[in-house]
């Protein structure tokens, strides 16, 4: 029998050498016979499998150097920190100023994909997160257009009444109201006595709500630690729109 064992596994090596393919090196998956490898697909998205026809693509995240204070931190690229989001989306004026989504209106902030990215330090440095909503493509559905409309307006309208949801914030937009973008700076005071202050955008354009939330959190009476320094609201607006717009379809680039 020991003889037998010995020729058949000699056996077995010789075949392997004449046909490589159906024999791969032991990569400890049990003993399953290796496939041959495929040609490698570049990755367009980091919060799904490849492959899949959902979620949100690399490309869709603004260029960090379209962020205010990047010129000081040189933030990470967004898409490298992106996590995919279920269910409706929290987004982070909404969170720093205790405005919970209506239940009512939790379709217009679920979509069909979406994702957050948070980048930067923290505490009384700047942080930035994007988050992106997506509906869905508007040329072929124009419940995709309404839904994306309306989220933008709860969104803006609900930043607009931090005050009525966080006692004691408050509220300066920068944007004209007939500007393509939305831009707010906020003071949020915390229960430890401490503000966060947020500066806020908001795009939306095709089947794509996009917000760009930048804060810092100081102690009673102090303020951040590094001096603010951003682009022009517009350009940010733009920076957003362009990155999305690019990637997602639907978009008119306004």
């Amino acid at each position: 029998m020991r003889t037998t064992r010995v020729v058949t596994a000699t056996a077995a090596a010789l075949v392997c050498l004449g046909a490589l393919s159906a024999c791969g090196p032991d990569n400890g998956d049990g003993g399953q016979t290796a496939l041959p490898a495929a040609a490698p697909t570049p990755s367009t998205n980091p919060t799904k499998p490849a492959g899949s026809d959902k979620g949100i693509p690399d490309k869709a995240w603004m260029d960090t150097k379209n962020i205010p204070m990047d010129e000081s931190y040189h933030y990470t690229p967004l898409a490298a920190n992106a996590k995919q989001v279920s269910g409706p989306v929290q987004f982070k004026g909404l969170e720093l100023c205790r405005a919970a989504v209506a239940k009512d209106d939790e379709p217009l902030f679920t979509g069909t994909a979406a994702a957050k990215s948070e980048v930067g330090f923290g505490g009384d440095r700047w942080a930035a997160q994007q988050t992106l909503l997506f509906h869905g493509d508007p040329v072929h559905s124009s419940a995709a257009k309404q839904s994306t409309n309306m989220a933008e307006a709860r969104l803006a309208e609900a930043l607009k009444s931090c005050a009525k949801t966080a006692p004691g914030a408050t509220v300066k937009v920068e944007s004209a109201p007939d500007a393509p973008y939305f831009a707010a700076v906020l003071t949020v005071p915390q229960a430890d006595g401490g503000t966060v202050t947020l500066h806020e955008y908001v795009v939306g354009d095709g089947g794509t709500v996009s917000e760009l939330a930048v804060w810092a959190t100081t102690k009673a009476g102090a303020q951040p630690k590094d001096a603010w320094k951003a682009p022009e609201d517009k350009a940010v607006g733009t920076g957003m729109t362009a990155a999305m717009c690019e990637a997602l379809p639907g978009c008119d680039g306004r």
